[in-house]
């Protein structure tokens, strides 16, 4: 592999372009390079209420990076455990960043 293919394969991991796992902070820091984009990532399932009390559900990590998982009934059985999220990441003007799940499934202890 010549320097150039290493140096362009590695800013192509590095901006979303692998496809390895993704952590939530990664999204968070930098979420254009991800929209549209197929991701994997992990982190707890939590149940949160909107302004108008309806329940949505999110990925969180221990920083609080969240992105909220659709469809609802995807996520709702896994709150509270660790699990690992297969999607297309997206970005919501009104409500941030989201995974519309492909997977979902416990992450092994």
């Amino acid at each position: 592999m010549t320097a150039i293919t290493a140096a362009v394969v590695a800013a192509l991991a590095g901006c979303g372009g692998g496809s390895g796992p993704v952590s939530l902070a990664r999204l968070a820091a930098d979420q254009d390079a991800y929209v549209g984009k197929q991701v994997t990532t992990s982190g707890r399932g939590e149940k949160q209420a909107g302004a108008n009390g309806t329940a949505y559900y999110v990925l969180a990590d221990a920083q609080q990076d969240l992105v909220i998982l659709t469809p609802s009934r995807a996520a709702n059985r896994y709150v509270g455990q660790a699990v690992t999220v297969s999607g297309r990441f997206g970005l919501d003007p009104h409500a941030g960043r989201l995974i519309d799940v492909a997977s979902i499934a416990v992450s092994p202890a």
